[in-house]
């Protein structure tokens, strides 16, 4: 008997959806990195200057974003289940949510 364990190969993972959840990171990026558009006084919004507005407004999108990207990212790539203990995936056969015909 072999004592090499038994390894499975990921599943491939989803490269357009991946590539998108890159894009989803980035928007936040770029349109930051541009202070000049946006380092400006007017419009107030509740005596807030336009500069602190704008920044807390993109935290909300930010965070938007960030999790949008990472439920795409899971989506992306599938999850190989492990047993209980951690040590070894789980067979398809061995799974508690597999059946026999094959459709899930």
């Amino acid at each position: 008997m072999s004592t090499t364990p038994h390894r499975h190969q990921a599943p491939p993972a989803n490269k357009g959806l991946l590539a998108l959840a890159v894009v989803l990171l980035a928007i936040p990026i770029i349109a930051l990195m541009f202070v000049g558009t946006y380092a400006k006084d007017e419009p107030r919004v509740a005596g807030f200057p336009f500069f602190i507005w704008y920044q807390f407004v993109w935290v909300v999108l930010c965070s938007a974003l960030t999790y949008s990207a990472y439920r795409i990212v899971l989506k992306a790539r599938p999850h190989v289940p492990m047993n209980p203990e951690g040590d070894e995936f789980l067979d398809d056969d061995t799974r508690p949510d597999s059946r026999q015909d094959g459709i899930r």
